[in-house]
């Protein structure tokens, strides 16, 4: 009885370690600005409904779909609306760069635009434990 208590115990307390890198996670993170693309770095606001600590990326997110809401504003011009929500549905090992995509460089209208690209560690990582 003694035996499987301390075998339960040194399982939860194995579990209450386990840290977000430690099973396939998705990253959201600022894009770079691109002038021939007329794309600008845009502003991660909220993730689910909540800030994340870093306005330029986020924690390890759980795939799935996930609400991010983007901020883009600019010294050269107004642009509207000032915040867009976008629906991601994130892949395992994935990094998504978000940009926002103007007409004008002077302001105007923008949308958000995403690029994702596979995180080679996480990939490597997960993919032996397959």
């Amino acid at each position: 009885m003694i035996r499987l208590l301390a075998a339960s115990l040194a399982l939860l307390a194995g579990a209450a370690i386990a840290g977000p890198y430690d099973q396939p996670y998705a990253l959201v993170e600022s894009g770079d600005a691109r002038e021939t693309r007329k794309e600008a770095p845009a502003t991660i606001n909220r993730i689910d409904g909540a800030s994340p600590r870093n306005p330029r990326r986020s924690d390890p997110l759980p795939p799935g779909k996930h609400l991010v809401s983007v901020h883009f504003e600019s010294a050269r011009g107004m642009f509207r609306p000032e915040y867009q929500d976008i629906e991601i549905d994130m892949a395992p090992c994935t990094r998504y760069r978000l940009v926002a995509n103007y007409v004008s460089r002077t302001g105007g209208d923008w949308k958000p635009k995403v690029y994702n690209e596979p995180i080679g560690e996480c990939r490597k990582k997960f993919a032996a434990k397959k």
